[in-house]
């Protein structure tokens, strides 16, 4: 079925591919800030590199230009409310991270202590595309924890590998 060329078939489109949900986190200015990203990907294994999709009007966008550092923090299945958490702009009113909750990484960039694993990068690279900035991140920390199955996006809500 061929949809025309707008924003709403487009989003409706992309809502057919399915992909894992992380929290992207920086600090900068004394402010520790997430928000839930499934624009997300690996790209180069020499050297370590990982790409990242940003909306430039975001908060994110402005505070990664500052600390130039960021953490991917990956979900797993259990951590819906988590992405809820972080997707929802009523949030940016109040503290976003519990104490208890996190701990920093090596960059400063807040590792959630429910996250499956975690990749921290330090800016390599940014390509200006529409609305976004593409980051590309140079891996400097990683880690692994459980073997949970993942939190997976599709067709606009959230699912399980179940």
């Amino acid at each position: 079925m061929n949809l025309p060329l707008d924003k709403a078939s487009f989003r409706h489109a992309m809502s057919h591919f399915a992909s894992g949900v992380t929290i992207m986190t920086t600090t900068a200015a004394g402010r520790m800030h997430g928000m839930t990203v499934s624009a997300f990907s690996s790209q180069s294994l020499d050297p370590l590199l990982i790409l990242v999709s940003v909306e430039r009007s975001t908060v994110m966008h402005r505070l990664v230009t500052q600390s130039r550092a960021f953490a991917i923090n990956i979900l797993d299945e259990q951590a819906e409310g988590t992405a809820r958490f972080f997707a929802d702009n009523a949030r940016l009113g109040e503290p976003e991270f519990r104490e208890g909750s996190f701990q920093l990484g090596v960059t400063g960039a807040p590792i959630l202590k429910e996250a499956t694993g975690y990749l921290e990068a330090t800016v390599h690279s940014t390509l200006d595309a529409g609305d976004h900035t593409v980051i590309v991140g140079q891996v400097v920390a990683m880690a692994i924890g459980s073997g949970k199955a993942p939190l997976i996006y599709y067709r606009s809500g959230y699912r399980t590998l179940a």
